[in-house]
């Protein structure tokens, strides 16, 4: 009993499409790491220096939370698409293998991690529109000093 289609994998451009479309979700995972690392390092330059001050303990403690949060969520993202890149180049060599069966396996598992990866994407930019939503109302209070 076949529970594997590899027929759509032989009869397609399936992997070379999922190729190109897991290098360029890769490359855009990485941009946002890119750019959280960049604003953890300036805001704690900033915090040095004394240009970024909290109104309180629980102010300083919601962003930190926020950080720690995003980074380990775009770590696991990253992870996540990562070994899925890899499983599917598996796929690709085992294909060219004539190892169809294995292939399907391993595209398989290729599908899974990214769909894992994409959620734990999407979280991340849940708790980053969380964040965000906090700095609008805290400028909304700072209006009434202009």
């Amino acid at each position: 009993m076949d529970i594997v289609n590899h027929e759509i994998l032989l009869s397609s451009n399936m992997l070379g499409t999922m190729f190109f479309a897991c290098t360029i979700y890769i490359t855009l995972v990485i941009a946002r790491y890119a750019t959280l690392a960049k604003l953890i390092r300036d805001s704690r330059s900033n915090i040095e220096t004394n240009k970024l001050r909290f109104k309180s303990q629980s102010e300083y403690s919601f962003h930190i939370l926020h950080y720690e949060k995003r980074l380990k969520l775009l770590r696991y993202t990253l992870y996540l698409s990562l070994f899925g890149g890899i499983a599917l180049c598996t796929s690709l060599l085992f294909l060219l293998l004539n190892y169809s069966f294995i292939s399907a396996i391993s595209f398989g598992i290729h599908l899974c991690l990214v769909l894992l990866a994409l959620v734990t994407l999407v979280y991340e930019l849940a708790v980053s529109f969380e964040a965000l939503t906090e700095h609008l109302d805290i400028m909304r209070t700072l209006k009434d000093k202009f």
